[in-house]
């Protein structure tokens, strides 16, 4: 029973030696600061709420002095129409979200299939899902000029 004992004793000593070497490395890899699951949340502050950050210490930030700077939109300012069936790649570059990669396979699915027989069709080519084609549709058209051009 002593022996038992004893062995619980070491076992528990080295446990415990264990957890404390752990605890510090985990302390030292962090660089000493900890963020707390409330300063964590993706939900932003209100403003004039100081913020914690992350690696600052431990400090909290200044109040905000004024409005959040707004997002940068991807959307750019249309008017007109873009017919599908007759758009260059470049005229394609000219919608939102629309780059050479989708252009150029744009381009390729209407030389494959033979044209664009409806504004849904362009679901059909890689990389426009349901919500890029709504986001575009006001701007397409598959008759008729290509008038789309910045505001």
């Amino acid at each position: 029973m002593n022996t038992l004992i004893t062995k619980l004793a070491y076992f528990s000593s080295r446990t415990k030696l264990a957890a404390i070497v752990a605890v510090t490395a985990l302390v030292v890899t962090m660089g000493g600061t900890w963020m707390t699951a409330s300063s964590a949340s993706a939900a932003p502050s209100p403003p004039g709420v100081a913020a914690v950050t992350p690696g600052g210490g431990g400090g909290a930030a200044a109040p905000s002095d004024g409005p959040p700077a707004a997002k940068k939109s991807n959307h750019k300012d249309l008017t007109g129409k873009l017919n599908l069936n007759t758009a260059s790649e470049e005229q394609l570059m000219l919608l939102p979200t629309v780059g050479p990669s989708k252009a150029e396979r744009v381009v390729t699915w209407r030389k494959k299939n033979g044209g664009f027989k409806r504004t849904e069709d362009l679901r059909h080519v890689k990389g426009f899902g349901y919500k890029t084609w709504k986001k575009l549709s006001p701007f397409l058209d598959i008759k008729g000029d290509t008038t789309l051009a910045a505001k």
